[in-house]
């Protein structure tokens, strides 16, 4: 008998088992199971060589065996023989499509079997002498390799045993405190004992198997007596050599660096490489001159029409290729102009003077502007394949009006109205934008910016419902209780919010909000854990102390950071994944989940979105308003929902208001569903009556 080998037979049928188990015995240890769950367990317990495994058992059947095997790490690289008296052609194909080595039916010819597993316990042993000859080769490149990566972190990271003594420094630890060589060195010369008295704790950790890491802000000194300010993480180890502490010692001074690299990146669209949304709104802000009837600003909105269709039926790597191109000619045509060009949207380009324009000079600049507007789409025709269609509005601006951040609702307001008017293709330029909505929202703008009113906002409870219909988790959604008599809706007080940046302190108001309920709920509902999701803005995700306060607030009101979900558009990951990047992990180190919200509507890179900390996709609204039939055909909901299982994705649909499209999503094994035709919007009266009834 092989002592190394292991053989694992799976059949329900003793007599079966017993014929061979006799036959194979002298070339395996023989392992039995009688049913589908037992020989997942013993496989994940002794991690057999091969698996000769029956379709029919009597729990799940073999394929169902299969598929775990395959989509476990650990048990993906058993060799599985289906040995099966269902012998048919569907079934041999389907078997080797989802994993199996060789299929055979019964009854079994021993000698043929024999033969099969001597030869894949040849193949075996060959490939594990092969692995065990380059093992010792890789492991001295991949020590190298860590060395090599070490040297060129810019963070310090210094190895010791547990009394201290440094066995590994890298280069910038050696550097930043002004050391030719660390090593052998007490880490108490760097990091004093009396600032991080963990050393003489190393028993009490080991005891507790508690290896949570240690975060502390402090002053330590350098070789030459100069103080430094730091950031210094701890943490207990194991390995084959014993415990050691891991330091990670960052300078906040190359700390900030990092940040203003960061915000350097968010100034400029990461696709297109015009200025951003946040470029746009710095400029804003920083508008100078005095209203006046002989300088204004220029400003101009330009839009792709259908630009969703073009995505629809060429895809978005043709579409960012197209992007891409608008941006390239438009810097190209007004490259000696005193004007700016930004992408605020995922096809909205915005056209901004970076100086007041003489009135003198209205002409010329329209001139200009509209010349490469023609420009634009003759080259564009030439190059594409298909027709594109741009339309645009332009108009002048008082600096009051940009300083206010009127300037884009503005466009958008005629932009609106041009296209109600059945016109497309055109940039015509509007003489009069001083009508009375968007008065109302530099009004507005003023109002927030003078101190916002917290007693007009409210907080308000979607619930997303599962496959058993039931409550599961809820989104939280902001309401604006307007104290003027005007026509502005919740969507124009949020677009106001964003211009300002007033946005960052009522996304904090809600969390706290949210975080207040959660603790009312709980009063009545001790065990209740379902998780709240809220929506995050672009201008909130450059606040450096976004993750900080979040996570402070949580602490404040003692709710666990993985009961909330931050959504995030995926127009707005697409358009800064820079520094969404860096955001989103940190959101996630503390444990905050993360959804991409309106997903199918952005441009996002999916090579970007494969190596995001997401849980959760939602798709957005206009894909499932189209849904009008169960037995139809939506591809591009059937696709986001089977990637999103394919990541191990939660995948939630919104905005669903019939039964055909529930109906239709639970066919499609969508995870959750949230919308109308289920729950409106619930106040928080509303919320807490219908968890106490849930729980009654």
């Amino acid at each position: 008998m092989n002592s190394e080998r292991k053989i694992l037979i799976v059949d329900d049928d003793p007599v079966i088992i017993l014929e061979l188990s006799t036959l194979l015995k002298s070339l395996a240890d023989i392992y039995v199971a009688n049913s589908g769950e037992s020989a997942i367990a013993i496989a994940k317990d002794i991690i057999p060589d091969i698996m000769l495994l029956d379709i029919g058992l009597p729990d799940i059947d073999g394929f169902n065996v299969l598929s775990e095997l395959s989509n476990n790490e650990s048990l993906r690289h058993i060799n599985v023989i289906i040995v099966t008296a269902h012998g048919e052609f569907d079934n041999h194909l389907k078997s080797l499509s989802i994993g199996a080595v060789d299929f055979i039916s019964k009854p079994v010819n021993e000698q043929l079997l024999g033969k099969k597993i001597r030869s894949v316990l040849i193949n075996r042993t060959n490939i594990t002498n092969t692995v065990k000859t380059r093992s010792q080769t890789q492991l001295e490149q991949l020590n190298n390799q860590f060395i090599h990566l070490l040297s060129m972190l810019t963070e310090a990271v210094i190895i010791t045993d547990p009394k201290g003594k440094i066995e590994l420094a890298n280069d910038y630890s050696q550097s930043l405190f002004g050391y030719d060589d660390l090593t052998d060195i007490n880490i108490n010369l760097i990091v004093p004992e009396k600032q991080l008295a963990h050393q003489d704790m190393v028993s009490t950790l080991i005891n507790r198997n508690d290896f949570t890491p240690i975060f502390r802000q402090m002053t330590l000194s350098k070789h030459n007596g100069q103080t430094i300010e730091v950031e210094v993480g701890v943490s207990l180890h194991k390995n084959e050599m014993g415990y050691h502490f891991l330091y990670v010692i960052r300078d906040k001074f190359e700390k900030k660096l990092t940040q203003a690299r960061l915000l350097k990146a968010a100034l400029y669209d990461s696709l297109t490489d015009v200025y951003s949304r946040e470029a746009l709104q710095l400029d804003l802000e920083k508008t100078y001159g005095k209203t006046s009837n002989k300088a204004c600003y220029v400003g101009c909105l330009l839009n792709i029409d259908r630009f969703s269709e073009l995505n629809a039926v060429y895809g978005h790597n043709h579409c960012n290729q197209l992007l891409t191109k608008v941006a390239h000619e438009l810097k190209q045509l007004l490259q000696n102009q005193p004007l700016r060009i930004y992408r605020v949207g995922g096809d909205l380009f915005i056209i901004k003077s970076t100086q007041p324009i003489e009135k003198v000079n209205y002409v010329k600049i329209k001139e200009v502007i509209q010349n490469a507007f023609s420009i634009l789409l003759d080259t564009l025709s030439e190059q594409l394949e298909h027709k594109l269609s741009i339309s645009g509005v332009m108009s002048f601006f008082a600096s009051d009006i940009l300083r206010n951040g009127a300037m884009v609702p503005m466009l958008e307001d005629a932009h609106k109205n041009y296209k109600l008017s059945g016109k497309t293709g055109e940039l015509v330029f509007v003489e009069n934008t001083t009508y009375s909505r968007t008065v109302q929202v530099a009004e507005l703008a003023q109002s927030m910016l003078s101190g916002l009113d917290y007693a007009c906002l409210s907080v308000v409870y979607q619930p997303k419902i599962d496959a058993a219909n039931q409550v599961d988790s809820a989104e939280a959604l902001l309401r604006w209780h307007n104290p003027r008599e005007t026509p502005l809706n919740l969507l124009d007080f949020i677009g106001v919010a964003e211009s300002t940046g007033v946005i960052t302190d009522i996304g904090y108001f809600v969390l706290e909000q949210v975080c207040d309920m959660l603790n009312t709920v709980r009063k009545r509902v001790p065990d209740f854990d379902k998780k709240i999701s809220v929506n995050l803005s672009i201008r909130q995700l450059a606040d450096p102390n976004l993750v900080e306060t979040f996570e402070g607030i949580c602490k404040k009101h003692h709710i666990p950071a993985q009961q909330i979900i931050f959504e995030i558009t995926e127009s707005v990951m697409a358009e800064n994944i820079n520094l969404l990047t860096s955001v989103m992990h940190s959101l996630k180190t503390v444990g905050f989940g993360i959804a991409i919200d309106d997903f199918g509507t952005g441009q996002s890179n999916l090579s970007y979105l494969s190596q995001l900390p997401i849980d959760e996709l939602k798709i957005d609204k206009s894909f499932i308003d189209k849904i009008n039939a169960e037995n139809g055909e939506y591809p591009i909901v059937d696709t986001v929902i089977t990637m999103a299982k394919a990541m191990k994705l939660k995948v939630v649909a919104e905005g669903v208001e019939t039964h055909i499209q529930a109906n239709y999503l639970r066919a499609k094994s969508c995870d959750l569903i949230q919308g109308y035709y289920f729950y409106k919007p619930l106040t928080l009266t509303d919320w807490l009556e219908l968890n106490q009834q849930l729980v009654e």
